[in-house]
């Protein structure tokens, strides 16, 4: 609490006052300010206040006639220099006196702050009383207190703040900022040591574009600091704040070190893929020649079995690489139309000799009112049926496997969608409760011994399993051991599109092959010789004359002096490779109305691939390795082209 005295000017009259108040109004000026006033008299005692004051003192009922310093307290203890209450003193001395801060309490108990000024009250040289004018600190002291208290925000972050002014000069520092330039033998009080190089070009466009820079991202030792810079209006000063970032940084580097892996890792099994598909073409393509040749009953025996080792590692090298696609969330599935019948028949054929061997019927039970045709990923279907009656098989030992197929009500609102529900039921060794709940994990079997009995990586109910959730469905499994098991699942097909069918549409035929009067002109493009000679057999087995070149730019050269029917184009070639190869062929066709057919001759079987493949400009891929009726069947696709039959190779 403070004091302040000021003597009173003289309060005679001197000249002539052109006015003074009347004591309407001193009324009116009382009743209008907004300041609580109090008259009293020499002895204190209150005469009148206005509304103001009356709010302050919280009553309005026994006031008149009271002591002031018997309502507010006394305001002097009796150590102070002047003893007694201060409205006494003013009107014994005629000075103005003054405290402040002075704590009030209300009649209601509510507490406040006030500054009061005593000003005397004279009649001619005698003073009779004081006029009392109190102001409430309230609102102050708590529009001070919020500035004490951003004060405090800025001292007590735990992040730096500073502020410059227009020529880069650092007025303020709140204590984080101040410990930060106290750290490190590489600081040392350099504040250019803490702040992006760029320091003074930021200042500068904060100030002239009045817009925020946010996040220059800065190294101080071991720690990453984020600054964010903001214009404080007119002030010509800028704000900058630091946060410091190093957990985001470092969580940022290992996410891209964990990118990269990825990358490296799918990077690493297409170049796998292809370079295990390359000789597993020849393997498959020359054990299919053989067989067509004469051979003993021993030797055919040793190329079956040679045969079927060789399939096997395919699979396994799809397995593989589907769980990596399903890994990295790249699995996709094509729409496409499904005949579900010979799908379903084609798997039961590629099973039939595993069923035979083992002496099992394999049965096949569909509803009636399943459509012929739908549509959705006929090779995932596929792939899931084949797996199922697969395992279905190597489990079994006696009996038979039953396949049903029925249709079951769609649960979603408005959706014209047809759900299947798949079961494979067989007779076979069963599974337990324990090996039923981790079936269906990644590399996951029944038990240890299982891959040593059987065979296989696990993966294959896993892929299955997500598959089927991508396609709308979920897989069960129920089963007894000792009694079989039985695999259910759900599939969500489309309605196949009605299409109207021309009288004069050509259907190809396997016999359309041998009917053509000149045979196809085939240009196979691979610098492996191996693929080469399975290739050229298998065209000529087709009835096709076929020629060959090492590289792109050989297959640039041939087609630019001859014509062909086709061209089986490898895409991994030196000098030119097919990407390269089939962009030239189609930039030279621009000045041409024919469009040569091209086939991609690939071991990469992945999506991105093919798509790849298409942006180059070829029209189909044949996934090594190739097989005669792959191959049959693109050539005859290629033979309802007009533009293809049409055309007659040279002699």
């Amino acid at each position: 609490m403070s004091l302040s005295f000021s003597p009173t000017p003289d309060s005679a009259p001197k000249g002539n006052l052109s006015w003074l108040p009347t004591r309407e109004d001193t009324v009116l000026i009382l009743e209008s300010s907004g300041e609580a006033m109090f008259v009293t008299d020499r002895d204190g005692r209150i005469l009148s206040l206005n509304p103001v004051a009356q709010q302050l003192m919280g009553r309005y009922q026994d006031v008149i006639g009271s002591v002031f310093h018997e309502l507010g307290g006394c305001l002097f203890s009796k150590g102070e220099i002047h003893h007694g209450c201060p409205l006494e003193h003013t009107v014994r001395t005629g000075e103005v006196t003054m405290v402040s801060p002075l704590p009030w309490i209300r009649a209601d108990g509510t507490g406040s702050e006030i500054a009061v000024t005593f000003w005397p009250r004279c009649q001619g040289l005698e003073c009779v009383g004081a006029l009392v004018v109190c102001r409430d600190l309230t609102v102050e002291r708590e529009a001070e207190r919020d500035i004490q208290r951003v004060a405090r925000l800025a001292e007590d972050a735990p992040n730096p703040i500073v502020e410059f002014d227009e020529t880069g000069i650092m007025l303020y520092a709140n204590t984080a900022m101040v410990e930060l330039l106290s750290r490190g033998t590489s600081i040392q009080g350099r504040v250019e040591a803490v702040f992006p190089p760029s320091l003074p070009d930021v200042l500068k466009h904060c100030l002239d574009s009045q817009q925020p820079t946010i996040r220059l991202e800065h190294r101080v030792e071991a720690r990453v600091l984020a600054w964010s810079f903001f214009p404080l209006g007119d002030l010509k000063q800028v704000r900058a704040y630091g946060t410091d970032i190093t957990a985001d940084v470092e969580l940022r580097g290992a996410k891209e070190a964990a990118e990269e892996s990825s990358r490296a890792k799918a990077i690493f099994l297409a170049t796998m893929s292809h370079e295990l598909r390359t000789p597993m073409n020849g393997v498959l393509g020359c054990t299919q020649l053989l067989q067509d040749t004469a051979l003993t009953d021993p030797q055919r025996q040793l190329l079956e079995t040679m045969h079927r080792s060789a399939e096997s590692l395919l699979v396994l090298v799809n397995d593989i690489l589907d769980f990596s696609k399903i890994e990295a969330g790249k699995m996709s599935l094509e729409v496409a139309d499904v005949e579900l019948r010979s799908l379903i028949a084609d798997v039961v054929t590629l099973t039939s000799e595993a069923a035979k061997k083992k002496g099992l019927i394999v049965q096949v039970e569909l509803a009636p009112d399943i459509p012929a045709e739908l549509r959705g990923d006929s090779i995932r279907l596929r792939q899931v049926l084949f797996n199922l009656v697969g395992n279905a098989i190597k489990f079994t030992e006696q009996g038979g496997i039953h396949v049903s197929v029925k249709t079951v009500p769609c649960h979603q609102e408005n959706s014209d969608a047809i759900v299947l529900q798949w079961t494979v039921k067989d007779t076979g060794i069963g599974i337990t409760a324990d090996q039923q709940a981790r079936l269906f994990g990644a590399y996951a079997q029944a038990e240890a011994s299982t891959a040593r009995q059987y065979g296989g990586t696990g993966l294959g109910l896993m892929i299955c399993c997500q598959l089927v959730e991508l396609m709308g469905g979920a897989m069960m499994v129920e089963s007894v051991p000792g009694k079989g098991s039985s695999f259910t699942y759900m599939t969500s097909l489309l309605p196949a599109i009605q299409r109207k069918t021309s009288a004069h549409a050509v259907k190809p035929s396997l016999a359309s092959m041998a009917d053509r009067t000149t045979p196809l002109r085939i240009l196979v493009v691979d610098d492996n010789e191996i693929n080469q000679v399975v290739a050229c057999k298998f065209l000529q087995k087709l009835g096709c004359q076929v020629e060959v070149a090492r590289n792109g730019r050989a297959a640039v050269d041939s087609i630019a002096h001859a014509t062909y029917d086709a061209v089986l184009m490898d895409c991994e070639m030196p000098e030119m490779n097919g990407y390269e190869a089939t962009q030239e062929i189609r930039r030279q066709e621009q000045t041409t109305t024919r469009h040569l057919p091209i086939f991609a001759l690939t071991g990469h079987a992945s999506s991105e691939d093919e798509q790849k493949l298409r942006q180059a400009g070829m029209d189909d891929v044949v996934t090594k390795p190739i097989t005669l009726s792959t191959l049959r069947a693109k050539l005859e696709r290629l033979l309802t082209q007009p533009d293809v039959r049409s055309v007659q190779s040279p002699p």
